[in-house]
C-alpha cells in the first residue's frame, strides 16, 4: 500500500484544490523553505560529487545517480506529507476525524494482520495459509543470500516465528506501533478524549483508550525485539509522567504488578526468561550495529562539515569497522560484499549530512518544541473559551511523547522518511500553527 500513498495523496491534494480553489496558496512553500531546500540540495549534491571521487562505481553504494534519485524522492514525500495535511486539515474537528481514524486504522491492522501473526508464533497452525497468502502481497523483504533469508518458510512471522505486520523485520514494527500511534493513545487517554461515540461516560472512554494503549505496548513486548521492547518501556514510563489523579496511580499499580509478575515469570517460566534475555538482559550478535555505529561515528567525524552525502555512507563504515567486529558471517557474507545498512539512525544522519544540514535541523525542531509549550502556556493562561484546551493538552503531550520516541529509537535503527512518520510530524505541526493562529 505504500506504493500508492503517492498518487492517492496526489489525487486527495488535487480533489481538495478543486472543491476549495482558495486553498492553493497554503501549499506554497514560503521562500525561506525554498531556500532551505535548495541549501539542503546543494550541500549534498557536493558531498555526494566528493564522496564518488572516491568511492567510484561501487555495489558498496548508492550511485551519484540512484543516490540522487532517492534524495528527490524523500524531498517530495516531505513535500506531498505537508501539503496533503495543508488542504485536508484546518480546524479542530477536522484533527479529530483524522485522529479517529488513525486509531480506527490501527484497529483493522491489529485484528486482521496482528493478532493472526500473532498466533502464528505461538504455534497456531490454523492461520498458517492466511498469514503467508497476506505476507505474498503485502510484506516488504529484504534482499535474500545463502544462509541470510528472514523469509525462508514464507512470511517473516512463520520464518523467524515474530511478528512483523509486514514490515521488513520486527524492528520496524516496533517503531511503526511505538512512533506513529502509541503516542497519540497517550495524549487521548491523558486528556481523557472522548474517540468513541458509543461511549458516553468519559470514564469508559479513559478505560477503553487506556486498554487499547495497554494492548500496543504488550504487541511491542511479543514482537521479540530489543527496540520493541525499550520503546514499550520508555513509553509506558511517559505515560505515568503525563498522567494525573487516577489514571497515574492505575499505572503505576499496574507497573509494580507487571515488574513482580515478570519477575516471578523470569525466574519460573523458560519462555519469559528466554525472551528477555535473547531481546534485553543477554542480547546476542550486537557486533555488527556496534560496529557499524563506530563506523557511523568515525564517517562524521572525518567528514563533519557536509558529510559524505546520502547513499554513500556504507563505503566508509566498512573502512571504519573495528576489525574485532568482522569476524560474523553477516558481515563477511554480506555487509562487505553487498553494503553495510545504517543500524544507528542519529550517526547516520550525521554521517550522511554533516553539521551544515544537521544543526539547522534540530534548531527548527527545538523552534517548534519551544512553540509547543509556549502555546500550551498560553492557552491555559488565557483560559480561553474558543479552543479546547483538553484537545490541545492532548496533542501536546502526544507531540512530545513522538519527539521523545523518535530520539530514542534514532540510537538504533528508524526511517523517518516514511509516509506514517512525515504524516504525524506534519499533524502536529499544523495542529501547533492553528493554535498560535487562533490566539492572535
Amino acid at each position: 500500500m505504500a506504493m500508492i500513498s503517492l498518487p492517492v495523496f496526489i489525487l486527495i491534494i488535487l480533489l481538495q484544490l478543486f472543491r476549495f480553489p482558495e486553498r492553493l496558496s497554503r501549499i506554497i512553500p514560503s521562500i525561506k523553505a525554498v531556500l532551505l531546500g535548495a541549501f539542503f540540495w546543494l550541500s549534498q549534491m557536493v558531498a555526494m560529487f566528493f564522496s564518488y571521487t572516491k568511492t567510484g562505481e561501487s555495489q558498496l553504494t548508492s550511485g551519484i545517480v540512484h543516490s540522487g534519485i532517492l534524495l528527490f524522492g524523500w524531498t517530495l514525500a516531505v513535500y506531498i506529507a505537508w501539503a496533503v495535511l495543508q488542504v485536508t486539515i484546518n480546524s479542530e474537528e477536522d484533527e479529530k476525524k483524522f485522529i479517529k481514524s488513525g486509531l480506527i486504522g490501527l484497529i483493522c491492522y491489529l485484528i486482521f494482520v496482528i493478532f493472526p501473526q500473532l498466533l502464528v508464533t505461538f504455534h497456531f497452525t490454523k492461520f498458517n495459509l492466511y498469514v503467508n497468502d497476506l505476507a505474498s502481497l503485502f510484506e516488504q523483504r529484504w534482499r535474500s543470500f545463502s544462509g541470510y533469508d528472514f523469509n525462508a518458510s514464507g512470511a517473516y512471522s512463520l520464518s523467524q516465528n515474530r511478528i512483523n505486520g509486514f514490515e521488513p523485520e520486527a524492528s520496524y514494527l516496533a517503531n511503526l506501533l511505538g512512533i506513529a500511534y502509541l503516542p497519540i493513545l497517550i495524549g487521548v487517554t491523558v486528556g481523557g478524549q472522548k474517540i468513541w461515540r458509543f461511549l458516553r461516560d468519559a470514564k469508559y472512554q479513559v478505560f477503553i483508550n487506556s486498554l487499547f494503549t495497554l494492548v500496543v505496548v504488550f504487541v511491542l513486548v511479543l514482537a521479540k525485539t530489543t527496540t520493541g521492547i525499550l520503546i514499550a518501556i520508555v513509553a509506558y514510563l511517559l505515560w505515568i509522567f503525563w498522567a494525573k489523579g487516577k489514571l497515574k496511580r492505575a499505572l503505576i499499580i499496574t507497573l509494580v504488578i507487571g515488574l513482580l509478575g515478570l519477575t516471578i515469570a523470569y525466574t519460573n517460566v523458560h519462555l519469559i526468561h528466554q525472551l528477555l534475555n535473547q531481546f534485553l538482559f543477554a542480547k546476542q550478535n550486537t557486533d555488527n550495529r556496534l560496529g557499524g555505529s563506530i563506523g557511523l561515528a568515525l564517517t562524521f567525524l572525518n567528514h563533519p562539515l557536509i558529510g559524505v552525502g546520502s547513499g554513500f555512507t556504507s563505503f566508509y563504515t566498512i573502512q571504519n569497522v573495528p576489525i574485532s567486529a568482522t569476524h560474523n558471517f553477516e558481515f563477511q557474507q554480506v555487509y562487505s560484499q553487498y553494503g553495510f545498512p545504517i543500524l544507528s539512525e542519529f550517526l547516520g544522519w550525521m554521517a550522511s549530512f554533516g553539521l551544515v544540514i544537521m544543526l539547522p535541523a534540530f534548531w527548527l525542531l527545538a523552534r517548534l518544541i519551544m512553540k509547543s509549550f509556549l502555546v500550551q502556556k498560553k492557552v491555559i493562561s488565557l483560559n480561553a473559551t474558543k479552543i479546547d484546551q483538553n484537545w490541545a493538552s492532548s496533542m501536546h503531550v502526544s507531540f512530545i511523547t513522538m519527539v521523545i520516541l523518535v530520539a530514542f529509537s534514532s540510537i538504533f535503527i528508524i526511517r523517518v522518511y516514511l509516509w506514517p512518520y512525515l504524516l504525524m510530524f506534519f499533524f502536529y505541526r499544523k495542529h501547533i500553527m492553528r493554535l498560535e493562529e487562533e490566539l492572535q
